[in-house]
């Protein structure tokens, strides 16, 4: 029975030990994600038409695709594939990204919050009858942020369309989706822009000094009438001490914050009313925080394992069967349950 209970306290210490040093080592170095854009079977891509809202990410060429790595979770990527691609093959046009595995009628949103490891293929589409149509970045007054792109595709097709980036600015809605028009009068796409606002903080003022207070004047010691010693003049009173003034209070620095309200919507919707709400698309869940906890919970079961083998091996050097144990445990256990203790006399 001893034996027992002292595997299973050692193996709860070991599994107490692996999780706080496995919790250490992951919150000291932050998971980072990567996002990965291929050419397709119709064209190529370069690293034009792609820009990231990060502090840390990196944009690169490896081999025939682009590499977006050092994604923090809820970085932004734009993607605008009609830049990003170039056609190789006349009977097809861009039409914007898909998801890797997909087909290329399911070209949704090329720009995204980050919350997963991706990958990502051009998608293309066999030219017909095309039609233009024009993205514009605008604020909200109007005011042309970045020029106008003219881009083409097939009257009758859901197009989406990314959002760009532009320093200090967000975009009410990261992807628009419009049914493209034989006029092409409609087919416009406008993002709304609005300044990324900062808060200010201002640090606290001070507080003036008290001005210290005039000491005391001594008192002058009086003339005896008569030889005798001359009383002991009055000590002067102590100055008061001035008050320390108050520290300032340290301004907040760091990264700056993206307010709530000026998170941008995943993907509106151009078709649908004014009245219909716009949907928002989520972030995905983090598959890569789970895959690198993995070497911890190997570890945690290479302990057990461990124990296991380690109690089996104490069994058998004491050379007692497991069906023999298993009733010495139960004996064990109806005696202590049996056992009263003795009463005072």
């Amino acid at each position: 029975m001893r034996w027992f209970k002292k595997i299973r306290i050692g193996l709860l210490t070991l599994s107490v030990m692996f999780m706080t040093v496995g919790q250490t080592a992951f919150a000291a170095e932050p998971y980072y994600y990567t996002v990965r854009l291929y050419p397709g079977n119709q064209g190529t891509v370069s690293t034009d038409g792609i820009s990231v809202r990060s502090a840390t990410a990196e944009i690169n060429m490896e081999g025939d695709h682009v590499v977006i790595s050092k994604l923090s979770y809820e970085d932004q990527v734009y993607i605008t594939a009609q830049q990003a691609a170039t056609v190789t093959d006349s009977k097809y046009h861009v039409r914007g990204v898909r998801r890797a595995g997909r087909d290329n009628s399911e070209a949704t949103e090329a720009s995204f919050p980050v919350g997963s490891d991706r990958d990502y293929v051009i998608a293309y589409a066999v030219s017909g009858s095309l039609v233009s149509y024009t993205v514009n970045y605008q604020d909200a007054d109007g005011n042309e942020l970045l020029a106008s792109d003219t881009y083409y595709g097939n009257p009758g097709e859901r197009q989406y369309v990314s959002s760009r980036y532009i320093d200090g600015y967000q975009p009410q809605a990261m992807n628009l989706v419009k049914t493209l028009s034989t006029n092409e009068a409609e087919n416009v796409f406008t993002f709304e822009y609005t300044p990324v606002e900062t808060p200010t903080i201002t640090p606290a003022t001070p507080e003036t000094p008290a001005t210290p207070a005039t000491p005391a004047t001594p008192a002058t010691p009086e003339t005896p009438a008569e030889p005798a010693t001359p009383e002991t003049p009055e000590t002067p009173a102590t100055p008061v001490t001035p008050e320390t003034p108050g520290t300032p209070e340290t301004p907040i620095g760091g990264d700056t914050t993206i307010p709530d309200e000026n998170t941008p919507l995943g993907t509106q919707d151009l078709d649908v009313g004014e009245d219909v709400p716009i949907a928002n698309t989520k972030l995905n869940e983090r598959p890569g925080t789970v895959m690198s906890y993995m070497p911890f919970y190997v570890g945690i079961g290479a302990m057990a394992v461990i124990a296991l083998i380690a109690a089996a091996v104490y069994l058998k050097k004491r050379r007692v069967p497991a069906k023999a144990s298993i009733d010495t445990v139960k004996e064990l256990i109806e005696k202590e349950n049996d056992y009263e203790e003795p009463q005072e006399k």
